[in-house]
């Protein structure tokens, strides 16, 4: 566009639109347009704004004859140069000139175009726009396939409006222009579909007319299609050329090729703006075709065939030609599960390990077989690929006898393998994933002899999975805990049937410690984090507290994404698979109740909060803090109570603490979901999150959420909340 832009900044004659004059002189209003900065314009991947203007200055395909009103239908006309424009369109047309010189100056008229057919792409439009004291100025442009639409116009006086905008789902026209006369101006306009008008003669007259479908039409009328094609409709047909037809091996026969033909029209009008913006057509055959832009920019058909020219309008509908015949999948013979594989660049590990264990085959027999097929990458994440024996009975465990869909397997939440040996189905996060872990990459690939599943993982069966205890051993962020498991003689345990849910801490979780408890202490410790069962982390969180060995529960729940135990502790590393159970990696030691400290306990404990523990000891509130609870309690710095004027006493001390605790425990996302909290003292606390911190009552910050108390929870935060009633 700024080639066009350079060419057009030599001074023309004064600007006279409508019935306005618009000054000649320069104004501080005028834009540069050696400025590209100043006016953005969306212009389309497909054809730019230069190529439509210096293709449109040239006659395309002849020249128009444009009807004497919008009334005049197609074929009045005597003269065949009036048949290259396939419809024609009226709008009420506004503009305003916003800036520049000019600048509040509406325009208004009739834009009236016509279109042509040049490129399957975009549609060359000519016409002109028909001002109130019925002046024409000739317009010129293109609507691009893509929505984008071009406009150039050229209102008496030789000067040159230009634009670009869209078109909408109803055909309406919006978008920017600029004014180049002696001065430059800048504006908005609209225009609004009013009028359609449509040749006369039907999507079959004009087939039959044109030369190129004698195939097609021979088709139409051996499947008695000729007569409701030319009904009211409307319809869109895509339509082969007849050397689409000749491409074909054979036509089909009689049935299956009206089946095939009715697989080419689609009841309504799209024209290829509509097409690619619905992307998916259904036929009257009743499956869809795909339409999508291609790497160059050109519309294909179910991605291979190609449309040669488009939109096509006839009174009933209208025609895009293709360059090939469109067989409904339900036609074509799909490949088997050997052959899909084969034909997958990312499955070439998991085809030479089918013709190394001999059961291609056996895959490529009739079925029907569900095949989980892992990737190139999956294999290769294996320290290594097995053989023999071992190598048939891990390929054998990635398939089930039957034809089993995704929603069929999360639906069974598992299947029987031809192994033997079970797969769990389970929908995490929106996502299937099979034995907790593994991710299904692609779902449903329909093959003639079953179903495949691509997969980010090999599957192994539970023989050859390690134990919670072999996991542990071989990684190495987790040798403080088998230290802890042999001194409290329960690696056996661990090693045993099973199923476990195990949440292990890391060595720094160890590292964190005062010091690591011992004899019936750390037994207690490390029981409480093993729960009977196999818990995947969507399990946990759906049940939101699962009962350990040890006889209390641990609280779960998502915190920004994440997977948090008793609302302070992190899983790094879920769903970890073992032959007996499942392994969470966790970045805390989890601590019995019993073992976590009182409300009083934690804030004696905590240097920064000595002015709060004097305070309860002043209103007599140590006891009550001590108490079985739960609680939760925001508990003020030492800081934040210094920055009062003076520290309240008596009854007023009382009322502020109690409006700083609120019977149960509130971690701070139960606090954010609730958004409000009812205290001890009887007012309300608000609760918001404000540039991704917590702040209550909107002001005063939780500057430390989460500490786990015996009877409760604490939040420390970083101001004296007052209630109301002070």
């Amino acid at each position: 566009m700024k080639t066009l832009i350079k060419r057009l900044t030599a001074p023309f004659l004064c600007l006279f639109l409508m019935n306005f004059i618009i000054s000649c002189q320069n104004d501080n209003n005028e834009l540069d347009p050696e400025n590209p900065d100043q006016i953005e314009f969306e212009e389309s991947k497909i054809i730019s704004f230069d190529e439509v203007e210096e293709m449109t200055q040239n006659i395309i395909d002849g020249e128009l004859l444009e009807p004497v009103n919008e009334d005049e239908a197609f074929g009045s006309s005597k003269d065949s140069r009036f048949d290259i424009s396939r419809e024609r369109r009226v709008y009420d047309f506004s503009a305003t000139v916003n800036s520049g010189t000019g600048a509040g100056t509406d325009i208004t008229g009739k834009l009236r175009l016509n279109f042509t057919l040049y490129h399957a792409s975009f549609t060359i439009v000519r016409g002109n726009l028909v001002l109130p004291d019925g002046t024409k100025a000739r317009t010129r442009g293109a609507i691009v396939s893509d929505g984008i639409v071009y406009l150039i116009i050229n209102p008496p006086g030789r000067n040159l409006i230009f634009g670009i905008g869209r078109v909408d789902e109803e055909g309406d026209l919006e978008g920017h222009f600029r004014i180049f006369g002696n001065g430059i101006g800048r504006g908005d306009w609209n225009a609004k579909l009013v009028k359609t008008i449509f040749p006369n003669k039907t999507i079959v007259d004009l087939i039959v007319e044109d030369g190129k479908f004698t195939s097609l039409v021979g088709a139409l009328q051996a499947t008695d299609l000729v007569a409701p094609l030319s009904g009211e409709g409307p319809f869109t047909v895509f339509a082969p050329t007849d050397d689409a037809f000749a491409a074909l091996d054979e036509v089909p026969e009689l049935e299956v090729l009206k089946q095939v033909l009715l697989y080419h029209v689609a009841s309504g009008r799209f024209n290829t703006p509509r097409l690619l913006r619905e992307e998916m057509i259904e036929t009257l055959q009743g499956e869809n075709v795909k339409v999508s832009l291609d790497e160059n920019n050109e519309i294909v058909i179910n991605d291979t065939v190609k449309l040669l020219s488009a939109n096509i309008g006839g009174s009933n509908g209208v025609i895009q030609i293709i360059d090939a015949v469109l067989i409904p999948p339900s036609f074509q013979p799909l490949p088997s599960i050997v052959e899909i594989a084969v034909a997958t660049p990312e499955l070439s590990t998991l085809v030479g390990a089918l013709q190394s264990a001999n059961l291609v085959d056996t895959l490529n027999g009739e079925g029907p077989f569900t095949v989980f097929a892992p990737t190139n990458d999956a294999f290769a994440a294996l320290d290594a690929i097995p053989d023999g024996d071992a190598l048939t009975e891990v390929l054998l465990y990635h398939v089930a006898a039957g034809r089993f869909t995704a929603e069929e397997l999360i639906a069974g939440q598992t299947v029987t393998t031809v192994q033997g040996d079970e797969v769990t189905i389970e929908m995490i996060n929106g996502e299937v994933f099979l034995n907790g872990t593994i991710k299904v990459l692609l779902a449903d690939i329909e093959a003639a002899n079953g179903v495949v599943h691509v997969i980010d993982e090999v599957l192994l069966p539970p023989a050859d999975l390690q134990s919670i205890v072999e996991i542990a051993v071989a990684t190495p962020e987790l040798s403080t805990l088998v230290g802890a498991l042999q001194s409290a003689n329960l690696v056996d345990t661990l090693n045993g049937e099973g199923p476990f849910t195990v949440f292990a801490p890391t060595n720094d979780a160890f590292a964190a410690l005062d010091a690591i408890p011992d004899g019936d202490a750390l037994i207690e410790v490390l029981l409480y984090h093993v729960a009977a069962g196999r818990f995947t982390a969507e399990e946990l969180i759906a049940g939101q507290t699962v009962t350990t060995v040890q006889g209390d529960e641990v609280t779960i729940e998502m915190i920004n994404g994440e997977v948090f135990l008793n609302g302070t502790i992190k899983v790094l590393l879920a769903d970890i698979e073992a032959a007996n159970g499942v392994v969470h990696v966790i970045d805390g030691v989890l601590l019995p109740p019993a073992d976590l400290q009182s409300i009083v306990e934690i804030a004696v404990a905590t240097p920064e909060l000595s002015t709060l523990v004097g305070a309860l000891q002043a209103a007599n509130l140590v006891d009550i803090l001590n108490g079985e609870g739960p609680f939760t309690v925001f508990a003020p710095t030492n800081d934040a109570f210094a920055a009062l004027d003076a520290i309240p006493g008596g009854e007023a001390l009382t009322e502020v603490l109690l409006y700083h605790v609120a019977s149960g425990k509130f971690t701070a996302d139960d606090l954010l979901t609730r958004q409000t909290v009812t205290t001890v003292q009887g007012d309300e606390v608000t609760i918001d999150m404000i540039d991704g911190q917590v702040f209550l009552n909107e002001i005063i910050r939780v500057d430390i959420a989460n500490i786990e108390a015996s009877n409760g929870i604490v939040h420390v935060i970083n101001g004296v909340l007052i209630p109301p009633s002070l």
